[in-house]
């Protein structure tokens, strides 16, 4: 039977039901378009004055909650000062909420998320000491309430995160094992493809190629690459990179030249920039080094001129690996004298430190691969090197492209 003879068969309680329905569904839209308006007004005002208007009672919605912690997501890595003052925003109103309006249930599930998404964004924003703080909080909140079990894998999530950017990546790994068996047990498959991706970062930079690359197919064959087009990309991208780690550069580059197609229709510039660097690494392991000099270049001119400048010394000691491959002291020399251009790492002795190394190395003509290959091991090891240095495009390391989570 059709549904709609079976509505004619229910009768006049059916309608009296489906009618309750769309009320109550026009209820929730309007609700939403309504934070949504506040959210715009907050973001209208200047940070100084957004603090004493969301005192206002108006304001003291859950749905404004939601709102303002989305937006801080997607200000984050272009803006983590930006990303924090909204989350702290989220976090003020979550404690202002009305129980008899809204619920206790859903008043303190408001709250917890609010400082979850807060420790998130003190992340990005380099601040550990205060993203470990304010995840304590989330979780501490959490153990009082019914402790919802999606909840708890997001703050699971996060303080993976947290644990990659402080470097210690196999509790990073580990971490994320409880938020898996949440997702599986309830068939979420997005969102376990997902949470398989970001533990495959944390292997790779615990140096698990294999194994990495094994959870990241896994992970992929979960989602369907229109749902979460940058997620289905950068996962891609990720995936060449291992290929290549685990000394497969030919399958690698044969990879990139099919992919090529998909990196451009994304239209990302900075995705297509690191499609240089891992173009320029491929064709430098294969022996291809003018090739190699040409795609490294255009990825260091793209970090140079955003400001990325951790990315910027990876790929400048990648491209030095193919100056030292070639004996070419002068081009050596000309790289070592763009280490004044990271004056921004000036209160970070442990980043200036490796690239003064190459500076001085360079000056005395005793370059070579292994001196290159221990200093950028020696950075890639750095906190700051996981965390987004304010004005980078992005939060992204190396060439493995971080997801956002």
């Amino acid at each position: 039977m059709s549904k709609r003879a079976k509505r004619a068969n229910d009768g006049p309680a059916t309608d009296l039901a489906s009618e309750g329905a769309e009320d109550l569904l026009k209820l929730v839209y309007r609700d939403v378009d309504e934070a949504m308006a506040l959210g715009r007004e907050i973001l209208a005002r200047p940070p100084a004055e957004r603090l004493e208007l969301v005192q206002e009672v108006r304001f003291q919605d859950v749905n404004l909650c939601q709102v303002l912690k989305s937006q801080s997501k997607r200000a984050g890595c272009k803006d983590p000062v930006e990303g924090v003052e909204l989350a702290r925003l989220a976090v003020d109103i979550s404690n202002r909420l009305d129980e008899e309006r809204h619920g206790r249930g859903l008043v303190v599930s408001a709250q917890v998320t609010a400082w979850a998404c807060l420790g998130n964004a003190y992340r990005v924003a380099s601040d550990l000491e205060r993203a470990e703080e304010a995840l304590d909080e989330a979780e501490m909140r959490l153990r009082r309430s019914s402790g919802e079990p999606y909840t708890e894998a997001k703050i699971y999530r996060f303080r993976a995160s947290l644990r990659s950017s402080q470097g210690r990546f196999r509790e990073a790994a580990k971490l994320l094992d409880p938020a898996l068996a949440i997702y599986r047990q309830d068939g979420e498959s997005y969102l376990e493809g997902k949470t398989l991706m970001q533990k495959a970062m944390a292997l790779t930079y615990d140096g698990k190629i294999e194994r990495a690359a094994r959870l990241l197919w896994r992970g992929l064959s979960l989602i369907e690459p229109w749902e979460t087009s940058r997620l289905f990309m950068t996962s891609r991208h990720n995936l060449i990179g291992y290929l290549n780690e685990i000394g497969s550069p030919d399958a690698a580059l044969e990879t990139v030249h099919r992919s090529r197609l998909l990196y451009l229709d994304f239209g990302d510039p900075s995705l297509l920039a690191r499609l240089s660097w891992l173009e320029g690494r491929l064709n430098r392991d294969l022996g291809w080094v003018d090739e190699a000099e040409v795609a490294l270049k255009d990825a260091l001119n793209y970090f140079d001129r955003h400001m990325g400048w951790f990315d910027a010394a990876m790929v400048l000691l990648d491209l030095a690996t193919v100056y030292e491959h070639h004996g070419d002291g002068a081009e050596l020399q000309r790289l070592a004298e763009m280490v004044p251009m990271f004056a921004a790492w000036a209160d970070l002795p442990e980043m200036l430190a490796p690239l003064a190394l190459f500076q001085k190395a360079a000056a005395a003509e005793q370059v070579d691969r292994a001196l290159l290959d221990r200093i950028a091991a020696n950075m890639q090891q750095t906190p700051i090197s996981f965390a987004p240095m304010p004005g980078s495009v992005s939060s992204d390391r190396s060439v493995v492209v971080c997801l956002q989570i």
